[in-house]
């Protein structure tokens, strides 16, 4: 029994932990659902062991809490346009259920070692991922504006004085308005910079990435 309670609250604090960076950060997958998920993940696995102990197959229930997890995560995962969000929380989400099936066959230091390294991964990331914006990387900007090519050769030399490699530029006609699609090489500020220009034009209604 006090082994038990051991594994309970190893899968509380860790999964917790690893919930409240994702909360922190206003992702889908909190602290609560990442304790439930890491608190069932080790539940299920001592069933599995306890039925290898009554002469059943140990690792079919384990093998479905993989197959389960799948699932929830798939449900953090929106897409909107060509953008993609919420695989990092799904993938989060599989690493929890991980650290509670290690927890539940007893494997406290591997749970722990991974869980911190997770933490530190996280953590560091976020600045890393800051840094990067200061070098040039392809983007693609989505303009709706007045129908009228006077407009486009007006963004177009707005871009050259920014000094903007652009690679693409489609226009198209829908609704009596030009849609845009341009793809070219930003740095994180310069795109600010780009867009606020584009969104302080009369004849731009609207601007996305």
């Amino acid at each position: 029994m006090e082994e038990i309670l051991i594994k309970i609250l190893l899968a509380i604090i860790l999964g917790g932990a690893l919930g409240m960076e994702r909360q922190y950060h206003d992702k889908p997958a909190g602290y609560a659902t990442n304790c439930l998920i890491c608190v069932g993940a080790m539940l299920f696995t001592i069933l599995s062991e306890y039925m290898g102990q009554a002469g059943g197959d140990p690792g079919r229930i384990a093998a479905q809490v993989v197959t389960g997890v799948g699932f929830i995560g798939a449900g953090s995962i929106l897409r909107d346009g060509n953008k993609i969000s919420g695989l990092t929380t799904a993938a989060g989400v599989w690493l929890v259920a991980a650290i509670g099936m290690t927890i539940g066959y007893g494997q406290y230091m591997l749970a722990m070692m991974t869980a911190t390294a997770i933490l530190v991964f996280q953590l560091g990331a976020r600045r890393t991922i800051k840094l990067v914006e200061y070098l040039k990387h392809y983007d693609t900007l989505y303009l709706v504006c007045e129908p009228n090519w006077k407009t486009i050769e007006k963004i177009s030399e707005m871009l050259k004085k920014q000094k903007v490699a652009v690679l693409k530029q489609e226009v198209t006609k829908q609704d009596n308005r030009f849609h845009v699609c341009i793809t070219a090489t930003f740095t994180g500020p310069e795109f600010q910079n780009i867009t606020k220009d584009l969104l302080e034009m009369p004849e731009v209604y609207s601007l996305y990435k």
